[in-house]
């Protein structure tokens, strides 16, 4: 569960100091399996005032202090099941792989897009790649490994 990749954390803050979201769904609670103790990680941060949710799909890992860096968190199973909608500047779904041992990679790749307008992942995968006349795929890459911003509107 635990990430590790700097060149991931890199990503996180940079596409949130790019796109400047006022709000973001973090899909698998990235600073969770970062061990971050804070909105803020190697001289970055979320800023306060930007709605910061979760989906938490390691709950059998759980401490008081993210629900204090996340302003609300969503069980994976919960957020499966909802009906979504675009209410998300930005969602993250990063360390897509150790997710797909969790759930259905569709299922939570569907769900992530129809949360938000942008969605900065790790790997386009078959669902992503079925809905590619759909979507605006933007190929990302740092230091050899691939990004991909999903424009979803």
């Amino acid at each position: 569960m635990i990430l590790k990749n700097e060149n991931d954390i890199y990503m996180y803050y940079e596409a949130i100091e790019q796109l400047e979201p006022r709000s973001i769904l973090d899909v698998g609670m990235f600073l969770k399996r970062i061990g971050s103790v804070s909105r803020k990680v190697m001289g970055r941060g979320v800023p306060e005032d930007v709605l910061l949710d979760g989906v938490d799909f390691f709950s059998e890992i759980s401490l008081p202090v993210w629900n204090q860096i996340y302003d609300h968190v969503t069980e994976a199973p919960a957020f499966l099941e909802e009906k979504r909608e675009k209410t998300y500047d930005l969602a993250f779904l990063l360390g897509a792989e150790a997710l797909d041992r969790k759930a259905d990679a569709v299922l939570v790749a569907k769900q992530t897009m129809a949360s938000a307008t942008y969605v900065l992942t790790d790997r386009v995968g078959k669902p992503l790649k079925d809905l590619q006349k759909e979507l605006r795929i933007i190929d990302l890459n740092l230091e050899g490994r691939p990004y991909f911003l999903l424009d979803t509107r």
